[in-house]
């Protein structure tokens, strides 16, 4: 029901959560320009219509993981089932809360006709319905993943003949194909480290980040972390090259998922010592590396893509640690008379950011039979996320998964807590979401608002009870 809700509201006229302009998607978008936009009462309904669906989706996902945790081996295809179910309408609605898979159809349509990403921008596309749809922030900006993800994209674009809805399409069933691995790799990697493969699933896939996220606005992360989770459930079960093959795939479309190679070259002898082990992970990590060499060159894309990857720290935000860091020094700076560096502060404290997750990712590996092996990778990968030059909230989902498979307690409120905050993060403007009229918007957030509650207060009561019935008690014996 709430996945169905969602759907019904991003295929709303006027909402605000998926691209309107004409191409798109095949419905949902207004046939005039004039009726773009929609009255709006129709766009606040679209909102709640949302909103609503992501509250009734997340109050589902917590049901399900608490159920599964006090009843840890309950049948996987009961939860097979719940994925289909709940991942269906996702795979019919729009991209939605991102515009960036319409800039991987352009990088496809780019390669197919021969243009290299890495040098050129969607611009040099020319007018047209690929680069219309493209955000205006990246349509001069090259490509940052890599050739294996960009050939990929190209092959895309010509079996959809140039048609940038086809297009799209295509890259929606890539990350679905992602998912689906992802699906596949979780319970593997549950049962290696001795954990329940049903809860593991229902926190990792069955997460609404990922379906509605991830899944619903098409990312490439979606191939990257499934292609990264099948590469360590393989070396898991001792198949170690394939394993680190696949996490060489996973770095081509995005090279963080090169840490996954470290990560397995230390498992390779966990009897060993960290001496003995530090040649393994060297060795891993040439191994793959050598592998992403040869696909760069098959690709005929070349490394051009290294240049590029700093494109997403262009986004500077207070919401990024690192960034709202550097911000804080230019203001100080300012204050004192030494204004102007602003960008220098931003961009030092971005690279301090990178180089102490680094440093601790390094210390994970070492510790990881201390912190968990698995849990640390996911440690690890939320680290370069949080302390990276700009956090999306689709990032997230690279460590999610990997904690999910092991998750304490502690672990599993944050995962719980950051998943359902990180669905919010896309938020219209104050004025979209209190536009409309009065009594219908208050209505509305009321509306919403106790269901929110009741949920709440149905969690809390019961464990409030207790505490409830002592004190009568204690007066009972007293009298």
């Amino acid at each position: 029901m709430g996945s169905l809700c969602v759907l019904v509201g991003v295929t709303q006229s006027g909402s605000p959560f998926a691209v309107k302009s004409p191409g798109a998607w095949f419905f949902g978008i207004a046939s005039g320009p004039s009726s773009t936009a929609g009255s709006p009462n129709a766009r606040f309904l679209a909102i709640l219509l949302v909103y609503l669906g992501v509250v009734v989706m997340l109050g589902s996902w917590f049901e399900t993981v608490r159920t599964l945790r006090r009843q840890p081996n309950l049948p996987m295809k009961g939860l097979v089932a719940m994925l289909v179910a709940w991942a269906a309408p996702v795979v019919f609605m729009p991209p939605i809360f991102s515009r960036d898979v319409y800039s991987y159809a352009a990088q496809g349509e780019m390669v197919n006709r021969g243009i290299n990403p890495y040098v050129h921008g969607p611009s040099s596309l020319g007018r047209g319905s690929f680069l219309a749809l493209v955000d205006p922030l990246w349509r001069h900006a090259p490509a940052p993943y890599g050739p294996g993800w960009e050939r990929l994209s190209g092959w895309i674009a010509g079996l959809a003949r140039h048609d940038v809805l086809t297009t799209v399409l295509g890259l929606r069933m890539v990350a679905l194909v992602g998912v689906v691995l992802i699906a596949l790799g979780i319970p593997a990697l549950a049962a290696s480290v001795g954990r329940s493969g049903t809860v593991a699933f229902a926190l990792a896939v069955l997460n609404p980040l990922v379906l509605l996220v991830l899944l619903g606005g098409a990312h490439n992360d979606a191939l990257m972390l499934g292609l990264l989770v099948a590469g360590c459930a393989l070396a898991r079960r001792n198949h170690l090259l394939a394993g680190l093959v696949l996490c060489a795939l996973a770095a081509e479309v995005k090279v963080p998922a090169l840490i996954g190679a470290a990560f397995i070259g230390w498992w390779s002898r966990p009897e060993a010592s960290w001496q003995e082990r530090l040649p393994r992970v060297a060795a891993a990590v040439v191994f793959t590396v050598g592998v992403m060499t040869a696909v760069s060159a098959v690709s005929g894309l070349g490394w051009h893509w290294l240049t590029g990857l700093s494109n997403p720290g262009v986004v500077v935000s207070w919401i990024d640690p690192a960034t709202a860091a550097g911000l804080l020094l230019g203001h100080g700076a300012s204050l004192v008379g030494y204004g102007g560096h602003a960008v220098a502060f931003v961009q030092g404290s971005r690279a301090v950011g990178l180089g102490l997750a680094a440093v601790l990712s390094v210390g994970l590996v070492i510790r990881s039979k201390r912190f968990g092996e698995v849990e640390a990778l996911g440690w690890s990968l939320l680290l370069f996320v949080l302390l990276g030059p700009v956090v999306w909230p689709w990032y997230e989902t690279w460590g999610f998964v990997f904690l999910a498979v092991a998750a304490g307690r502690w672990t599993l409120r944050l995962v719980l807590f950051l998943s359902a905050a990180a669905c919010f993060a896309d938020v219209p403007s104050g004025q979209v979401l209190v536009g409309g009229n009065p009594v219908l918007v208050t209505l509305g957030w009321i509306c919403l608002a106790a269901v929110i509650g009741a949920y709440t207060a149905s969690r809390l009561l019961p464990s409030l009870s207790p505490l409830v019935a002592r004190p009568s008690a204690a007066r009972g014996r007293t009298a």
